[in-house]
């Protein structure tokens, strides 16, 4: 399953314009199935597709399926299907929420958001920037999709315990995150005591995916949204971001 496709461009240099090659991130189709039912169509990059599968049932509440048998298979169409026997019931329209490009709403609805999400019980593990920035150094060095095609998003998790792990790439920011869920519930590790890195910003949508994991933490190298934060807080958890070497915002529990 490719991640990358080499692919002829016009590229414009010094004012000279030339034929060459680039390799660019493949985005394409998967659809995630329990026997004949669509769960979700995803737009995404076709690796770890198991992983994404079992992080992505887990992370938005639809149960854990690491147990269940998971067959991948490609279609003559260009996509990808993973397909689980697991039995997973579909939501309804009314329980999903579209999330816009900036992971950001634009009324509050903080109430209604949040209101399905479970609270982080704690105790929440201590923070020391030094050592998580290193682990972001480490994570970059790791990122051999995002270094081949500049067009990947990474997420990973860290411990103090086992360190930098799990650490996974997509063309979706979501879908990063859903891979580096399901890798460590393969790995049977207890998530709530990780903290979720990621290479970009955070939205809502990854503070509700992090609370349905049971990961009180999460670190960033971008912002936060406003209901990012105000979620974050009213579920007892923590946010850092902007992530630099000596410095970073702190938002939640700050201890």
């Amino acid at each position: 399953m490719p991640r990358s496709r080499r692919t002829g461009v016009h590229r414009l240099s010094d004012g000279k314009l030339s034929i060459q090659e680039d390799a660019l991130a493949v985005e394409c189709l998967i659809q995630l199935t329990s026997d004949s039912d669509i769960i979700s169509k995803l737009l995404g990059t076709p690796t770890n597709l198991r992983e994404l599968f079992v992080g992505h049932a887990f992370a938005e509440g639809y149960g854990d399926i690491r147990a269940s048998n998971i067959m991948v298979e490609s279609t003559d169409t260009g996509s990808f299907r993973a397909r689980t026997d697991a039995s997973i019931a579909q939501r309804t329209l009314y329980e999903r929420v579209v999330t816009s490009s900036c992971g950001a709403c634009d009324t509050d609805g903080l109430e209604e958001m949040s209101s399905s999400l479970p609270h982080f019980p704690g105790p929440h593990l201590i923070y020391k920037h030094e050592i998580l920035f290193k682990a972001f150094d480490q994570m970059r060095s790791l990122q051999s999709g995002f270094q081949e095609t500049g067009g990947m998003h990474a997420a990973g998790l860290w411990s103090a315990d086992e360190g930098l792990h799990c650490v996974s790439e997509d063309i979706g920011r979501h879908n990063a995150v859903d891979k580096a869920i399901g890798s460590a519930l393969l790995q049977n590790t207890d998530l709530s005591r990780q903290f979720l890195l990621l290479s970009g910003r955070c939205g809502w949508d990854l503070v509700a995916k992090a609370s349905r994991s049971g990961i009180g933490t999460i670190c960033c190298i971008g912002a936060c949204s406003t209901l990012a934060a105000d979620t974050a807080r009213n579920l007892g958890m923590r946010i850092f971001s902007f992530m630099k070497l000596d410095s970073c915002v702190g938002i939640g529990v700050l201890r």
